[in-house]
């Protein structure tokens, strides 16, 4: 059995895990994950929260792994609890608020200071995914197709949960 990680620090723990587990484990930088994936069998991931559409949030670099996953015909399968299932969508005009920038200390350290003020260093979180780079989503209550979770949405949420920008009360209905 052997992994491979694609190095995104520390936003990606696992490598270590991984090789002191007994797996012959691989570190591979983000820019050379489209070179390498030729030789991956499947991809798994974990993902920051499942969309109601199947599509996911998943940290920053994961869909252009997916899209190289997609062009070899390599199945991403993506490991994920049910409580991290929304029953929101994104709309076109939330990508802005759909995202999280973080500070630019992970791609240009403070030791470089004289940079931050010279340079404009954008560094989203999260990546979306939409739903048709997955292949199957594994949960705790079993494996679904990303176009299944319409379906578990409406089983777990009420349909007044989908607006979760309302501040109405819930009343029995």
């Amino acid at each position: 059995l052997s992994s491979g990680i694609n190095a995104e620090w520390p936003l990606r723990p696992g490598a270590r895990e991984c090789a002191e587990g007994g797996l012959d484990t691989t570190l591979i930088a983000d820019s050379a994950a489209f070179a390498m994936i030729h030789i991956v069998n499947k991809i798994i991931i974990g993902t920051h929260t499942i969309m109601a559409d199947g599509a996911l949030r998943a940290l920053n670099g994961t869909h252009q792994l997916a899209l190289a996953a997609k062009h070899y015909a390599v199945p991403v399968i993506v490991c994920a609890a049910l409580y991290k299932l929304s029953p929101t969508h994104l709309c076109s005009y939330d990508h802005d608020a759909f995202n999280k920038v973080i500070g630019p200390e992970m791609m240009v350290p403070f030791r470089n200071a004289n940079l931050h003020s010279r340079v404009l260093v954008s560094n989203p979180e999260f990546d979306y995914v939409p739903g048709d780079l997955v292949e199957l989503y594994i949960t705790n209550i079993g494996g679904h197709a990303p176009s299944y979770f319409y379906r578990i949405v409406s089983e777990l949420y009420h349909f007044k949960d989908f607006d979760l920008d309302s501040e109405t009360s819930h009343d029995d209905t």
